[in-house]
């Protein structure tokens, strides 16, 4: 009864399938993307990221308006927690949110930053620029290893 074909369902192969996934889920997961600094310098404000792909690691410059740039540093200089120790890092969220306000007819971008301390965590929602944003998405859609961040690398860009 379990091999037989049932009329409108297919086999499929659940190995590629949960193979898939798992790549899809690194890929996606908020802990590949650790904020390791956020400046200013001569090309303007940044984040430094360490980057972890299925392929490996890697330190990028992500450029930042001065909007952007502005909230996020606040976000990373804020105590979010009762008491925060040396042991604390700062994830950026791969992954944003559309809001629209109705009484201004316009689109409110919304991305995220986990501050993670030992096993607590704490999302900190900011809004961001509509570029931010899109730059969000092509990473979640688009970065699939390594070669795909090869001109953001941080040693090519000195």
């Amino acid at each position: 009864m379990l091999n037989q074909k049932l009329p409108g369902i297919s086999l499929i192969n659940t190995t590629t399938m949960v193979e898939e996934a798992m790549v899809v889920r690194t890929r996606m997961n908020h802990e590949n993307m650790t904020i390791l600094n956020i400046a200013k310098d001569p090309h303007g404000p940044h984040l430094k990221l360490e980057v972890t792909l299925p392929d490996g690691k890697t330190v990028i410059r992500w450029g930042l308006v001065e909007a952007d740039y502005s909230k996020l540093r606040d976000i990373v200089t804020h105590n979010h927690f009762d008491r925060l120790d040396g042991n604390y890092y700062y994830e950026l969220v791969p992954f944003t949110g559309v809001n629209l306000d109705k009484a201004k007819g316009k689109q409110k971008f919304i991305a995220s930053v986990r501050c993670v301390q030992g096993q607590k965590a704490a999302k900190i929602e900011f809004e961001c620029t509509e570029r931010f944003a899109g730059n969000m998405e092509w990473f979640r859609l688009e970065v699939k290893g390594l070669k795909d961040l090869e001109s953001l690398r941080w040693e090519n860009l000195k």
